[in-house]
């Protein structure tokens, strides 16, 4: 008998309230979103400056409020849905979804794109949109992020339950990602800065029936005072003792993103990393930085000449007729309608 075959351990929920299985969400008539009740972590004081997502008519997918319902029927492509408006040039921006179906097929990403990125590109085509090209960045619930065509491993692989949030810092170019509210580290340092590129949140997903919340979103200028209060998250200890002083609550919940209050499942507790494994992973991560190839020297060509450039290495194959269409595979067949039910 041949082993199973090796899988990568899926992170835990960020909290342990009831989600629903693919068979409720593939039987359900109604508004796929109504079948969560949770609220962990939603709506914490201190957001500014909220935005929603942008419907569009000709996207396969659905946007109510801050829900989106991607390929609500079946899946016939990829999907991309941005923010309503441009992330600010000068602030740091930070947003927070939930994953409120689970995850399967070719990819679902979470990330960032400029006004150049085209949303039915793929609409017709099973890839990993966000991060094809120079125009785009995006953090694959596989656990690795995209950027130019080249995926780099990042993260631990995600799905339903789990928070995932975005840091902008438009000021430096820095972006990060984070996983049940723990920050991932600085995964791109190339972010274009200057103020007339518009920048604007994204999700992608090929999954038929992936349903995704925004739950958090909030922005704020680059003063000295965010810069002292981003120096101190590093430090919870000193952190927590500020909290304590009564004149700097208020100021605190402001930046509430830069230690944003975590509450861990059982299972995350079960599984969670000691002071020792942290180290042993800070470490990696360092020396995998620093063999980035984005780095704050590195200029992103926003040529619309180049846009899509690297759409080419999608595989291809021929079809009876000879004509090429993309490659099938397990996870093409996994984004149809009846995924949920394998």
């Amino acid at each position: 008998m041949l082993p199973p075959p090796h899988q990568d351990a899926c992170n835990p929920g960020f909290c342990d309230c009831p989600f629903p299985n693919s068979i409720e969400v593939t039987s359900h008539k109604g508004h796929i979103p109504d079948l969560v009740r949770c609220r962990c972590g939603e709506d914490v004081p201190g957001n500014v400056n909220p935005w929603k997502w942008q419907a569009a008519e000709d996207s396969d997918a659905i946007v109510t409020d801050r829900d989106i319902i991607f390929h609500p029927t079946y899946s016939q492509g990829t999907a991309i849905v941005r923010g309503e408006r441009a992330l600010k040039p000068g602030m740091v921006h930070f947003w927070e979804m939930r994953v409120i179906t689970a995850l399967a097929g070719t990819d679902v990403m979470f990330g960032i794109g400029t006004e150049s990125v085209n949303l039915g590109q793929f609409k017709f085509h099973f890839v990993s949109a966000l991060g094809t090209n120079a125009q785009s960045w995006g953090f694959s619930y596989s656990g690795k992020v995209q950027h130019c065509g080249e995926q780099l491993p990042y993260g631990q692989k995600f799905s339903q339950g789990c928070l995932i949030g975005v840091s902008l810092d438009r000021s430096r170019g820095h972006l990060e990602f984070y996983l049940n509210r723990r920050a991932l580290g600085v995964a791109y340092t190339n972010v274009p800065t200057d103020p007339d590129v518009n920048i604007y949140p994204m999700v992608c997903s090929t999954a038929a029936k992936s349903v995704i919340r925004l739950i958090n979103c909030t922005s704020q200028p680059v003063t000295l005072q965010l810069r002292s209060f981003q120096a101190l998250s590093k430090q919870p200890h000193k952190l927590a003792e500020l909290q304590q002083m009564p004149g700097l609550k208020s100021i605190l919940q402001s930046y509430w993103f830069l230690a944003p209050p975590v509450r861990y499942s059982r299972r995350s507790q079960e599984t969670d990393l000691d002071l020792g494994d942290e180290a042993v992973l800070s470490s990696s991560k360092l020396r995998l930085g620093r063999k980035q190839k984005y780095r704050e020297t590195d200029e992103a060509s926003l040529d619309e000449e180049d846009l899509y450039a690297n759409a080419h290495k999608i595989a291809l194959r021929r079809s009876d007729s000879g004509d090429e269409e993309h490659a099938s595979s397990l996870h093409e067949m996994c984004d149809e309608y009846f995924h949920y039910l394998l």
